[in-house]
C-alpha cells in the first residue's frame, strides 16, 4: 500500500555519523567555551539567561546542520548524537568554569570575581579530571559564584540555578531536534535533502483538514486550487511548503493554518496549527 505521508528510511550512513559525532564533539567545545566567555565578561545575571537560551539554539543549530551533511535521516540516531554532544557542552562550560574560577582574584564584594585568566592547564585538567570537576562545583556552591541584589548565591537557590541551566542546555536541543532536519523528506533515489519550496500566495484558511486530506489522497486538487485562488484572507489564512527532488515523479506538501490575534500588550501574534505535514501529492502538482 502507498505511504500517504512521508516516511523516513531510517538510514544513518557510517561515515555521516562518524563525520557528525566529531565535528559535533568539537563544536560543542566550542560553542561552550564561547559561552563562558560571554557570561564572564557580560556579568549581568539576567542577560546569562539569554546567553543560555543562545547556547541551546546554536547547539541544536550545528548540530542539525552536521546531520544534514551527513544525510543521516534516523531520528533515534539524531536524538541520541544531540544528547552526547548536549552533555559534552555542559561538561566543558563547567570544565572551562571551574577552571577560570579557581583563578579568580578578588572576592564577592561585586557582581563578578575580580580578575582571571584562561589557563589551558587549568581547563585540560579538569576536563581529564571529573571527580576534581565535581569536588570544585561543590566547593564553588558553598561560597557562590555572583550575587543578585548585593546578596551572594549560594547553596541550594544555586543549585537551582544551575538545575535550570543544565535543563536548557541539555534539554532544549533534544526538544528541537524532534522535529529537526532528520524529519524532513529525503530522495533516497537521488540520495539528497528533498528542496524546500514555500508558494508564496497565501491561501484560505483550512477548516475542514478531513475533507482536503481525502481529496488530495484521491489526486482531486480542485479544494486546494479553490483555497489558492482565494482572496481577502484578512487574519485567518493558510501557507503552503512543497517539499521536491528533480530524481522524484512526486512531491510533499505541508499546509500551516495561520490566526492572527492581538495580545494583551496590543502586540500581533501569529498562532499557528499545523494542517498536513509532508503529505504525498503527484510530482508537479503545485
Amino acid at each position: 500500500m502507498e505511504e500517504t505521508y512521508y516516511k523516513s528510511s531510517g538510514k544513518a550512513p557510517i561515515g555521516g555519523v562518524l563525520f557528525a559525532i566529531i565535528a559535533g564533539v568539537c563544536a560543542s567545545v566550542i560553542l561552550a567555551i564561547v559561552y563562558i566567555g560571554l557570561q564572564w565578561f557580560i556579568p549581568i545575571v539576567y542577560f546569562n539567561f539569554l546567553i543560555t537560551f543562545g547556547l541551546a539554539y546554536g547547539l541544536f543549530y550545528v548540530l542539525d546542520v552536521l546531520l544534514k551533511i551527513g544525510k543521516v535521516r534516523n531520528k533515534g540516531i539524531a536524538l541520541l548524537f544531540t544528547f552526547i554532544c548536549t552533555l559534552v557542552a555542559y561538561y566543558a562550560q563547567w570544565c572551562l568554569f571551574v577552571s577560570l574560577m579557581f583563578n579568580a582574584e578578588g572576592t564577592m564584594g561585586g557582581d563578578m570575581w575580580l580578575k582571571s585568566s584562561f589557563n589551558l592547564d587549568g581547563f585540560l585538567y579538569f576536563l581529564f579530571h571529573p571527580m576534581d570537576m565535581f569536588s570544585g562545583i561543590q566547593e564553588l556552591n558553598a561560597v557562590g559564584t555572583f550575587s543578585l541584589k548585593k546578596s551572594v548565591v549560594s547553596g541550594w537557590p544555586l543549585w537551582i540555578l544551575w538545575g535550570i541551566e543544565a535543563a536548557t542546555i541539555i534539554v532544549y536541543p533534544i526538544v528541537l531536534a524532534w522535529s529537526g532536519k532528520t524529519t524532513e523528506p529525503f530522495s533516497e533515489r537521488g540520495n539528497e535533502w528533498m528542496q524546500k519550496r514555500e508558494i508564496e500566495k497565501q491561501i484560505a484558511y483550512i477548516a475542514d483538514k478531513q475533507a482536503l486530506e481525502q481529496n488530495l489522497g484521491k489526486k482531486d486538487f480542485t479544494d486546494l486550487q479553490t483555497y489558492l485562488e482565494a482572496d481577502e484572507l484578512g487574519d485567518e489564512f493558510a501557507t503552503v511548503t512543497i517539499y521536491e527532488s528533480d530524481a522524484d515523479n512526486y512531491q510533499y506538501i505541508s499546509v500551516v493554518n495561520h490566526r492572527l490575534e492581538t495580545n494583551k500588550k496590543g502586540d500581533i501574534v501569529d498562532k499557528k496549527t499545523n494542517v498536513l505535514r509532508y503529505f504525498k501529492i503527484p510530482e508537479r502538482s503545485l
